[in-house]
């Protein structure tokens, strides 16, 4: 009886030192739900563009696209190819603005130009690869948030981000 009491004085204390070292030095969790998303490179007449800016492009000004898959991804471009690349040849007629002549065109101030930037509800890590017709844009704003979003941009509620949404794809 005695070594039945030990063994689970034991277990229990092994047990709250496994609790406290989770909590000192918590294992890295998947979070349920979350699928990684694949992260092509994207270039349009030559020039890399973040993902998100594809909204952005009108369809009536691509005249082609193109994917790379693997090998010939990597080949090219190198790793930033791993999950393939697409590259999209536009029309003649395009017009193409960058975040700064999008800036000019909303009347953005000086002062909120640092904001981050967020296009279609997705967080935009590099905003010199923006590209967009501004004819494509449906509206330009500064938000804070929704904290019951079920994407978050940041932990600070109070943060603002400049929140570009783009009008519906019209078919070509």
């Amino acid at each position: 009886m005695k070594q039945l009491i030990f063994l689970l004085l034991i277990a229990g204390c092994s047990l709250q030192a496994f609790a406290q070292q989770e909590l000192i030095h918590p294992k890295e969790q998947q979070k349920q739900g979350m699928v990684p998303q694949p992260q092509p490179y994207i270039e349009v007449d030559g020039r890399q563009v973040v993902q998100a800016s594809l909204a952005l492009i009108a369809a009536k000004h691509i005249e082609s696209a193109e994917v790379l898959k693997h090998e010939k991804a990597t080949d090219k471009f190198g790793e930033k190819a791993r999950d393939g690349a697409v590259l999209i040849k536009a029309k003649s007629t395009a017009e193409w603005s960058t975040l700064q002549d999008i800036y000019t065109q909303y009347g953005i101030p000086a002062a909120q130009q640092n904001l981050r930037v967020v296009i279609n509800n997705q967080l935009v890590k590099d905003t010199s690869l923006i590209l967009a017709n501004l004819e494509q844009i449906k509206k330009v704003e500064i938000v804070k948030q929704d904290i019951t979003a079920p994407v978050r941009w940041s932990l600070n509620d109070e943060e603002e981000f400049l929140h570009i949404t783009s009008k519906p794809q019209t078919k070509r």
